[in-house]
């Protein structure tokens, strides 16, 4: 979004403080909502209802761990989303909140798709909805000054607002994701916004009877929208609460699947290459080497840099440790001198996890990884040459059958590829 759209960011009322520290594709060939199904609407939010589609998509594309077309995928989403645009047009919403809407929901599903395995590819990096859209690399920080700039007046807002409320509810975290204490401070601004929402909404209180209605007033169509919007609301949260269990049982063995798909049925030789006449990232990071903060392996065709898990991350946590995020820019500085594809891979010990963040240890191998590719994203001069995978526990440098071998299995690889190899 350029600079100088009218809900930039300004220093007056704050709902987001300053931070202390799918297989299945949306269908191309969907019709546009007719008028008869836009009057059946007329109740609801009338721009969560045009981007209901695109909504429902945010948990079928996370819960894809291998998608065969991600750009036929994001080809289907930008069609969406130009029927999203006409649809809320029709319903006489104005040109710059659906501008705002269309940025939160390229954002949101952007966000959605880096998280999974296939998402953090250059070509998706290169081509995103918002790069695409509003020409802009990322959005973890425009989305919260919006939300800031929206918040000022809530009673006009109030459809933005419901709007970017259901992002946050399906897992948008945008900059709350790299910060320290960061989930706490998501939890919090999402209740402030909740209760932003219910101020201007209003209670919606019971009937005694369905049939106490005389003639339908203006009135009677106003308390029909409220009901509306606290029924899909209550709707909404209990279909969050199915899905988030059967996120859970998926991972348990979608996981399995896709890791055993990748294992070899027979031994396969190991070739070495020769060591390189020169060595490569080692004579960059040879003060890290020396003081033991990195692991540096330079052969003829890779270099591969290892940061271990229990210095770069607290337990359970995606979030780089401040002390460390120095050690990163210098391995991100060093690859600015030499060339090639590089890829992040994170790592873990074989010890399950299941949290509503991190439903399996693919999932928070991949957010660490994640993590790292930002940190270096903002050092190296050409971010589109990297790219993240979660790796689980898939390759272990040692078994896990001790604290100190899962401690060594805990970790992330920068794997530099060199050009021409």
């Amino acid at each position: 979004m350029n600079s100088n759209d009218s809900y930039d960011d300004s220093d007056a009322t704050r709902l987001v403080g300053r931070p202390a520290a799918a297989a299945m594709a949306p269908d191309p060939q969907a019709s546009d909502p007719t008028p008869a199904q836009l009057q059946a609407l007329a109740g609801m939010n009338p721009l969560v209802a045009c981007a209901s589609a695109l909504l429902a998509a945010v948990p079928r594309i996370r819960a894809t761990v291998v998608h065969p077309d991600p750009g036929g995928l994001r080809e289907s989403l930008l069609l969406q989303i130009a029927q999203f645009e006409r649809a809320a047009r029709a319903r006489g919403v104005t040109p710059e909140a659906i501008m705002v809407a269309r940025y939160a929901l390229a954002t949101t599903i952007d966000e959605t798709v880096a998280g999974t395995p296939w998402g953090g590819n250059a070509d998706w990096v290169q081509r995103s909805l918002l790069v695409t859209l509003h020409q802009e690399a990322w959005g973890g920080e425009k989305f919260y000054q919006l939300l800031n700039k929206l918040a000022e007046d809530p009673r006009r807002n109030i459809d933005l607002l419901e709007l970017l409320y259901v992002c946050l509810c399906l897992g948008f975290e945008g900059r709350f994701r790299v910060l320290d204490n960061g989930r706490a401070q998501l939890d919090a601004l999402r209740e402030r916004l909740a209760d932003m929402i219910r101020t201007q909404r209003g209670p919606v209180e019971p009937e005694l009877s369905a049939q106490w209605r005389g003639e339908r007033t203006e009135v009677g169509k106003s308390g029909t929208m409220v009901a509306l919007w606290a029924g899909g609301a209550v709707t909404a949260l209990l279909l969050f609460g199915v899905w988030l269990w059967l996120s859970f049982s998926l991972n348990r063995t979608s996981d399995a699947l896709a890791f055993g798909a990748l294992q070899v049925n027979h031994p396969v030789a190991q070739v070495r290459a020769a060591p390189p006449s020169q060595p490569l990232l080692s004579r960059f990071l040879a003060p890290e080497i020396a003081q033991g903060l990195v692991e540096v392996t330079d052969t003829a065709g890779e270099s591969r840099v290892l940061l271990r898990g229990n210095d770069l991350f607290e337990s359970g946590s995606a979030a780089i440790q401040p002390a460390f995020a120095p050690i990163v820019e210098r391995v991100a500085a060093a690859l600015n001198s030499v060339g090639g594809r590089v890829t992040v891979t994170g790592h873990t010990d074989d010890q399950p996890i299941r949290s509503a963040r991190f439903p399996s240890n693919w999932k928070l191998s991949q957010e660490r990884a994640q993590s790292v590719l930002r940190q270096m994203s903002t050092v190296v001069k050409d971010p589109a040459r990297m790219s993240a995978e979660g790796r689980a526990d898939q390759e272990p440098l040692q078994p896990n059958d001790s604290e100190a071998h899962r401690a060594r299995n805990r970790r992330v690889e920068i794997i530099l590829r060199h050009a021409g190899a």
